[in-house]
């Protein structure tokens, strides 16, 4: 199957909107307002849930929203800013907000789903969406879209795009991002190298050996799916692909990279890593200066520079040498999603259309989650924006100017895959298989959860 789409021509969008301009943690849960079980609603219709909303809004009645993300401490806090700023213009709105981390994320958002108590607003990643989508999880927002509940009109129709599945609109992008590569500048100073806009592999492997005969400090490699979906991209591919196709010669460039950098004594050793744990914005391993670089995407540059606490740089995730096609691309933060078993759709759209188009909203949040989407937002709150800030949206700018377009969402069996390709890495680095054994067990393995996940 061919699985690149145009969706996101974002690279336009954003270099024309912005270019004019001038250009996590543990799990947590907290309570906005008191919480409210909105876990019968699956077999309430649409138009009966639709009737009791407005219903509710006419007569003043309290109406309970629930929110969920993933995230950390400062994605926690400006959103819950951002909830008492809409509860205080919406007295009879009550919201309960809860979040966790990226990695404990889809555990629970799956063990809610099972158990059918979803929240009514969902964060929702654009890997995930097709998986939600087909088990009808997922309430179709557009009739709120088609009627001005959502107000879309300086929102690009390709980010509407992003979020649909079949011609319906499912989910609602809540900025725009790219992968990145984080590096402290002045350990490189002090190295006497320079990192270029986008460097090689072959480039990343020998600046971190100066840099290591330099200053002592270790260098990380992604050993994840983001550098296989880079290194896949870069040969005209798309990750599962190769996977569905049993294709293995990317997967082996992959693993033989990451056991390259594991072998050099400049790079970080697997105890230490485990223990520092990369997936979390205040323990990744460049926070305390452990390694001079990390691997992100942008939006979660500032929250790394505040958990740093120092300035930090960026430039775009590195390519192999060899790559015949450009990798980098634009990709939605996250989205927002509407629960299908919600019984107030109608109030957690107008709240889905606050958070995307109300300024005073978006200076709360400053681009936390990604450039916001609608190109007047972007633009009003460019003047608020700190010099971190600053560098995320120029960033974004640049690297929209040489993206190609995003691959198709996920397929269901991403996420198991994924933490498959976790183990198969710290097999890797711990030395329990060669580069090739390694990519071709987890090529049989995830061509199986394909192939069941499928069924």
């Amino acid at each position: 199957m061919k699985r690149k789409v145009m969706a996101l021509s974002m690279a336009a969008v954003m270099a024309a909107s912005l270019a004019g301009c001038g250009g996590g943690s543990s799990s947590n849960t907290t309570t906005a307002a008191p919480a409210n079980d909105t876990t019968t609603a699956a077999q309430t219709t649409a138009a009966a849930q639709t009737e009791t909303t407005a219903a509710q809004a006419a007569s003043g009645e309290q109406v309970n929203l629930k929110i969920c993300w993933w995230g950390n401490q400062i994605r926690n806090d400006v959103t819950k800013q951002a909830a008492d700023l809409y509860m205080s213009l919406n007295p009879n709105v009550k919201i309960d907000i809860e979040f966790t981390d990226w990695s404990g994320y889809w555990d629970k958002l799956s063990a809610m789903a099972a158990g059918g108590n979803l929240p009514d607003i969902i964060q929702m990643d654009y890997s995930y969406l097709n998986q939600y989508q087909k088990s009808n999880q997922l309430a179709d927002l557009t009739p709120y879209l088609e009627d001005g509940t959502i107000d879309h009109s300086k929102i690009p129709d390709s980010i509407i795009e992003s979020g649909s599945v079949d011609g319906k609109c499912y989910a609602l992008s809540l900025g725009s991002n790219a992968p990145v590569m984080i590096y402290d500048k002045a350990i490189t100073d002090e190295a006497g190298v320079t990192i270029p806009e986008q460097p090689t592999i072959e480039e990343l492997y020998d600046i971190g050996n100066t840099i290591y005969e330099k200053t002592g400090v270790k260098t990380y490699y992604d050993g994840g799916m983001n550098m296989m979906a880079i290194i896949a991209r870069g040969n005209g591919s798309h990750i599962f692909d190769d996977i569905e196709n049993n294709v293995v010669d990317n997967l082996t460039k992959h693993f033989t990279y990451v056991d390259q950098f594991n072998k050099a004594e400049a790079a970080i050793s697997p105890d230490l890593l485990a223990e520092k744990n990369p997936d979390v914005v205040e323990t990744k391993p460049i926070v305390d200066s452990t390694t001079w670089n990390d691997f992100s995407f942008s939006n979660q540059f500032v929250s790394v520079v505040k958990a740093a606490g120092r300035d930090l740089a960026m430039c775009m995730y590195p390519q192999a040498a060899e790559a015949t096609s450009q990798p980098m691309y634009l990709k939605p933060s996250q989205f927002f999603s509407i629960a299908e078993t919600s019984q107030n759709k109608d109030e957690a759209a107008k709240f889905l259309n606050w958070f995307t188009n109300d300024v005073d909203c978006n200076k709360i949040l400053m681009g936390e989650r990604g450039v916001p989407i609608n190109t007047d937002v972007a633009e009003a709150i460019m003047g608020d924006l700190d010099e971190d800030s600053k560098l995320v949206f120029e960033y974004v700018t640049s690297v929209g100017e040489i993206a190609t377009p995003i691959d198709a969402p996920d397929p269901a069996g991403k996420g198991e895959i994924e933490a498959l390709g976790k183990t198969k890495v710290e097999d890797l680095r711990y030395g329990d298989g060669t580069a090739e054994d390694i990519a071709a067990s987890f090529l049989a393995e995830s061509n199986k959860i394909l192939t069941e996940a499928a069924q």
